[in-house]
């Protein structure tokens, strides 16, 4: 074994929840695993439970599904670690030493820079890239200082504790770690998909119920109303009203998604034009710029108001939705019309979709 070892991570553009974002900092660290990346991300849907909301991206995550280039990762729950491996340090430092990045779970209440640290028992997912032995130090990915999403050192004799520091159901999400190896050959395992990207945009514009109409039989029974595509940004507002009204609770993190999803559009749309997949006109990609910036100043409007409990920022960030939605159907509209125009084009032998 090797007194020191560091696999390669990254900090991905998608950073809200970890379910995407370890996965992603892996992912990021090889040009070929991109493909997958930036063919996928585009659809979005919200949850309303009632006091509260969540929002995430239709989009397979390594937590629950096979992505093409982590063919190989593996799931164990604790007691399978525990019973073959009673060392959780041997077990993380001999994962690394075979390339894998182990994503666990660990109670915050013993982790420095967590909100939870000697506080409250709060297990959270964490994942671990890399070891030193000399200074007995894991190098742990995770939301720490500020609940931001950073890599820091920690002790190992302080992650063991948190390791074992709590206990958790058979069958529930703490229960499981995931080691996540990329393939030797990721250029062999996934093509950058053009019409599922156009497939998932016209999802997003008609609201489409993408759970439903493109995997049915892996849907689950919904026990709380969904919302998707653009529809999100009307139900943001009526979310926000009933928050004004002190009916629920909305957060930052919708709004932050968001912004990291025109991120990613402006970060996809010059990829595609990069590696010659297709090129949309300037005004599509200028757009996309400016609703990057238009979503970052909408995500900041909500840490003011969680810093003051203004309701002035909760109405001008309502009056945004609905000006966001007004930006980007159009621009969407028109992604998709540039796409079926090559289309045609390509169909009656005048050209290649680029």
């Amino acid at each position: 074994m090797c007194a020191s070892r560091i696999l390669p991570i990254a900090t991905p553009d998608i950073t809200a929840y970890t379910h995407f974002t370890f996965a992603l900092s892996v992912m990021y660290t090889d040009e070929d695993a991109m493909r997958w990346v930036y063919s996928n991300y585009i659809q979005i849907c919200l949850r309303d439970w009632g006091p509260t909301s969540d929002m995430d991206y239709y989009t397979q995550t390594a937590e629950e599904h096979l992505i093409p280039c982590f063919q190989g990762s593996q799931r164990f729950t604790r007691d399978t670690i525990l019973h073959y491996s009673p060392s959780f340090i041997d077990f993380v430092r001999d994962s690394i030493d075979r390339n894998f990045y182990v994503w666990t779970y660990v109670d915050e209440f013993y982790i420095p820079g967590a909100v939870a640290y000697q506080n409250l028992s709060n297990p959270h997912s964490v994942m671990f890239s890399g070891y030193d032995d000399e200074k007995r130090l894991f190098l742990m990915s995770g939301y720490f200082s500020n609940q931001s999403y950073s890599t820091a050192w920690f002790d190992y004799d302080l992650i063991d504790e948190a390791f074992k520091g709590f206990e958790t159901s058979d069958f529930f999400y703490t229960n499981f770690t995931r080691l996540l190896r990329l393939n030797e050959d990721t250029k062999a395992c996934y093509d950058f998909n053009l019409p599922w990207i156009m497939e998932q945009l016209r999802d997003f514009v008609d609201c489409e119920e993408s759970d439903h109409t493109r995997m049915p039989e892996s849907a689950f029974r919904r026990t709380s109303p969904y919302y998707w595509g653009v529809d999100v940004y009307d139900q943001l507002q009526n979310l926000l009203r009933r928050h004004i009204d002190g009916q629920t609770i909305v957060d930052h993190r919708p709004f932050h998604i968001i912004w990291e999803h025109k991120k990613m559009m402006c970060k996809r749309l010059s990829y595609m034009a990069e590696h010659g997949h297709f090129e949309f006109s300037p005004s599509i990609v200028n757009g996309y710029k400016e609703l990057e910036q238009f979503t970052l100043v909408t995500r900041n409007m909500m840490l003011k108001y969680l810093l003051s409990f203004n309701n002035m920022y909760l109405e001008q960030m309502i009056e945004r939705m609905g000006q966001l939605r007004e930006k980007e159907v159009p621009l969407v509209c028109e992604m998709l019309e540039q796409y079926e125009q090559s289309l045609k084009q390509r169909n009656e032998g005048k050209g290649p979709i680029a």
